[in-house]
């Protein structure tokens, strides 16, 4: 297998052009050309669908993307085993889902990058679902997401990840209902939360869709909502007494508003979920730095363990 055909996949697949990869990699675009060329006849089939603007990999393209960028990686740590250079380097893409983004903030990030000080490290953050055809496409090396109640991530079933995909939970979390601690006097029950304005994020929330299917099964509807497109958001506003809220429960800890807010003890209202650190199977060279965001995570959410008993119904109360 020729490495530069490898280059030229990558770099193909990150500028979505051919005219684009040929100035990544300071060649013409005819030579980049007879790379994917030659590349796609050794493999037997087309790599990428050039009908589409911009350009796109096929589902081929992208499993071969994910293997070629192993590949390198692992021949670039093979080389610096025999040169002596047992530095860990090269980029490290981390996707973070919104929900986990609080265990993972400037100070934790920071922790990471004295600890490797020579990796590239890319964020990229979004909702779980958005992130995980990312790890499955290999243009992530690991992600941190929450989990759902029913063991689902970015609404696919835990089973039915792919195997070249491992999930490792780092920390247990619950989904809770959130209102002002201004306010005198709480809803203990989900007929009482119906009654107020509810801050909530739009349909498709995991949040949201629970604390609906909860009240239809209570036989109350939730009618007032203010809706926000942000988490961090959605906890100010219900700080500042615009209404109720759902949220997971580790957000609510870490976040700047938390003295503001109180988790409420509303019978049902309380669905497990976790916080859960997924890598690529084959990216062993990089399990060093996976690792230790794991251990980073588990550090920083010490801060929101669960209390013993007493203290957290003083908590919810």
């Amino acid at each position: 297998m020729d490495t530069r055909e490898l280059q030229a996949l990558i770099a193909v697949a990150d500028e979505k052009s051919f005219h684009g990869a040929a100035a990544h990699l300071g060649l013409t675009q005819p030579a980049i050309t007879r790379r994917i060329q030659r590349l796609e006849e050794r493999i037997g089939t087309q790599l990428f669908d050039r009908s589409l603007k911009p350009l796109q990999p096929t589902p081929a393209g992208h499993r071969a993307l994910a293997e070629a960028r192993d590949l390198l990686r692992r021949l670039n740590g093979f080389t610096e085993s025999i040169t002596g250079n047992n530095a860990v380097t090269g980029p490290f893409r981390l996707g973070v889902s919104h929900g986990a983004a609080p265990l993972l903030a400037a100070r934790e990030l920071r922790d990471l990058h004295t600890r490797f000080p020579d990796m590239s490290l890319t964020i990229k953050s979004g909702w779980s679902s958005e992130l995980l055809p990312l790890m499955r496409r290999g243009e992530i090396d690991a992600m941190l997401s929450l989990d759902g109640p029913h063991g689902t991530i970015g609404g696919t079933d835990v089973r039915d990840i792919p195997v070249s995909l491992r999930a490792q939970k780092l920390l247990d979390d619950q989904i809770v209902a959130i209102g002002p601690r201004s306010a005198k006097h709480h809803p203990k029950n989900i007929a009482e939360l119906a009654e107020h304005p509810m801050v909530l994020m739009p349909d498709g929330c995991t949040f949201r869709a629970l604390g609906n299917a909860w009240a239809r099964q209570n036989g109350v509807q939730i009618k007032s909502v203010l809706e926000v497109s942000a988490l961090e958001l959605q906890i100010e506003m219900v700080a500042a007494g615009a209404g109720y809220g759902i949220m997971a429960r580790r957000f609510c800890m870490h976040s700047p508003a938390a003295n503001r807010i109180r988790i409420l003890d509303i019978p049902g209202m309380n669905w497990d979920m976790g916080i859960m650190l997924i890598r690529r199977q084959a990216n062993t060279d990089l399990d060093d730095i996976i690792d230790t965001v794991g251990k980073i995570v588990v550090e920083a959410g010490a801060i929101s363990d669960p209390l013993p008993d007493n203290n957290a119904q003083m908590l919810s109360a």
